[in-house]
């Protein structure tokens, strides 16, 4: 019984792993002009913390993007991007 769950488990931390990282490329994937609107991004960040339910890391990552996106109704492009590169970056280093 213990071994069934342990690979359980797993799978769902692959299939969780899985819709992290194609969101986080679906999101790089979109062009945005200079700006975004902040709202957007913060439900844009709330879907990745959806997706992120296994990755503690990856979660506080999330939390303090979300504690410290910039602008009141528009964040710049150049922050989003840099946030989802680093989110990758955290990602792929949780998988190692």
């Amino acid at each position: 019984m213990t071994h069934v769950l342990m690979g359980e488990q797993r799978l769902k931390h692959g299939t969780m792993s899985s819709v992290l990282m194609n969101l986080i490329s679906e999101l790089q994937a979109v062009e945005h002009g200079q700006l975004i609107d902040k709202s957007r991004v913060i439900d844009h960040l709330l879907d990745l913390r959806s997706a992120a339910a296994d990755s503690p890391l990856v979660l506080a990552s999330i939390d303090g993007l979300l504690a410290s996106a910039p602008g009141r109704s528009m964040v710049e492009s150049s922050w989003w991007v840099l946030a989802l590169r680093d989110l990758s970056e955290t990602r792929q280093l949780t998988t190692h």
